[in-house]
């Protein structure tokens, strides 16, 4: 196997990366002219790997190359730090970085890694001070382990089977105390006359790009400068016939916003965002949108809605498993 580096501010990505994307049922994140939108304003150089087995393109990988930088600035075409870890996941969205081919067995997706790391080494050689996988799941982490490497188990991932063909059938499942509580929430919403929620194909993409931005500055970390996804990566989404929203809505006005990308087999939730309650915000969209999401799976006949990472005990109360996952790092 070989690997293809491309720096996405110089380099055109080739037809057979979003072709690899679409044979591996990948949600829409993975799309090249979403990845390289979102690498224009990246602080840390992007790199994007693609794996061939002879001709035929077997494995993708995203990350960057994290290392000493000035966060007043973007990354600039063609720099790298003067030494670093290699980061790889994909970016903005918190998944892992890394698509393998159905038709990878284990030591495949093993000789896959190897091959890109290879060519990662020989691009930057001293500069790579080690890898750092993350959301590896527990299948790909002997793909991704190595003699001087750990793998450190971490947030777990959520998956939601859908077993049912209603909503009411869905909510009878749940614990009572929820149950009564979603019902009261749902409720309260819907009588609320200046609130319309919709499941929509497009919402306005700089609207939703300010609300999505203001949650994620909210929960990042202490001392860490996050730069905001740009305004047309939204604008990208509201173009791809598999990305759908639910959207709240006074007037013309967006209160909230989340988005789900259909692979065709699941439903992916990625990005949410919603206004302060001091600037008109209402209470529950959060949960409520969690309901309307597990709607569109039963009635778009998916089986199971992946809500992601992140408050693991509320998703759980809403009937989603937890799937171990890891960080995987060293040299």
């Amino acid at each position: 196997m070989h690997a293809v580096l491309l720096d996405p501010l110089v380099d055109p990505v080739p037809d057979a990366w979003d072709g690899l994307v679409a044979a591996t049922g990948a949600p829409a994140l993975w799309r090249s002219a979403l990845l390289v939108t979102a690498a224009w304003a990246a602080q840390a150089p992007t790199v994007l790997g693609v794996v061939s087995d002879g001709s035929e393109p077997v494995a993708l990988f995203h990350g960057r190359f994290q290392g000493p930088t000035d966060v007043r600035r973007f990354a600039r075409p063609g720099a790298v730090p003067v030494a670093g870890v290699f980061e790889c996941r994909l970016a903005p969205a918190s998944v892992a970085g890394y698509r393998f081919a159905r038709s990878l067995d284990a030591a495949g997706r093993r000789a896959a890694v190897v091959a890109f790391e290879s060519a990662v080494r020989a691009r930057f050689r001293w500069r790579v001070a080690g890898f750092c996988y993350r959301h590896v799941t527990e299948d790909v982490v002997p793909a991704v382990s190595g003699r001087f490497r750990g793998a450190i188990a971490v947030s777990p991932d959520t998956v939601l089977d859908v077993e049912w063909t209603a909503v009411a059938d869905y909510l009878r499942v749940l614990p009572p105390k929820w149950r009564s509580q979603l019902r009261k929430i749902r409720a309260t919403v819907a009588e609320d006359t200046a609130v319309r929620r919709e499941v929509a194909a497009a919402v306005p993409a700089g609207q939703a790009a300010r609300l999505v931005n203001q949650v994620r500055d909210r929960h990042r970390s202490p001392g860490v400068v996050r730069p905001p996804i740009p305004e047309r990566y939204f604008t990208l989404l509201n173009d791809d016939p598999s990305t759908r929203f639910t959207a709240y809505r006074a007037g013309s006005d967006l209160l909230a916003v989340s988005t789900v990308h259909d692979t065709g087999a699941e439903l992916v939730m990625s990005y949410w965002g919603i206004r302060d309650r001091t600037e008109g915000g209402r209470p529950n969209l959060y949960f409520d949108h969690y309901v309307a999401m597990v709607e569109l799976a039963i009635t778009s006949g998916r089986r199971a809605l992946l809500p992601g990472k992140g408050m693991t005990h509320i998703k759980e109360r809403f009937g989603a498993r937890t799937v171990p996952n890891f960080v995987v790092v060293g040299r």
